[in-house]
């Protein structure tokens, strides 16, 4: 059950907070303000969109080959969320949600993989203890023999 759960609270909140900026920056840039609400239909359409990308599970490397399938289904649900949730205009709605669509699945299942994926224990190996310095490492150098041994002539 976490397998389903975590993935889609990671999904959620990262296309909250893309389809809050997307929404509120697209709607005053295109039509001066944002419509009424948009906070709770951003919760709304983000809530429909982490769904699929849960179920989907859209990666770069398989969004248009393998799943290419999968794929078409996430354009249609973007497009409807983007035009009868958010409520863009449809051409503004195509534009801007499929290229959201292109953007964050894959960024955020990346986020999913690196979050999920088990982490591999590494093993430290300690090399022994180092041997003790012979000699002061800048002081003169210490005589090779001690001071009370007899000379050689």
């Amino acid at each position: 059950m976490v397998a389903l759960i975590l993935p889609f609270a990671i999904y959620y909140l990262v296309l909250y907070v893309v389809c809050f900026l997307v929404v509120s920056q697209g709607q005053d840039a295109l039509y001066d303000e944002p419509t009424p609400g948009f906070a709770w239909k951003v919760a709304l359409g983000s809530f429909l969109l982490a769904a699929m990308l849960t179920w989907t599970h859209s990666s770069f490397a398989t969004m248009f080959t393998d799943d290419f399938g999968k794929t078409a289904l996430q354009a249609i649900l973007w497009f409807g969320v983007f035009v009868l949730i958010f409520r863009f205009h449809p051409w503004h709605g195509a534009g801007i949600g499929l290229a959201t669509m292109l953007i964050v699945t894959g960024l955020a299942t990346m986020g999913v993989d690196s979050m999920m994926s088990p982490r591999p224990t590494e093993r430290f190996e300690t090399k022994g203890i180092a041997p003790p310095i012979r000699r002061p490492a800048y002081g003169a150098p210490q005589p090779s023999k001690p001071a009370g041994a007899p000379v050689a002539k």
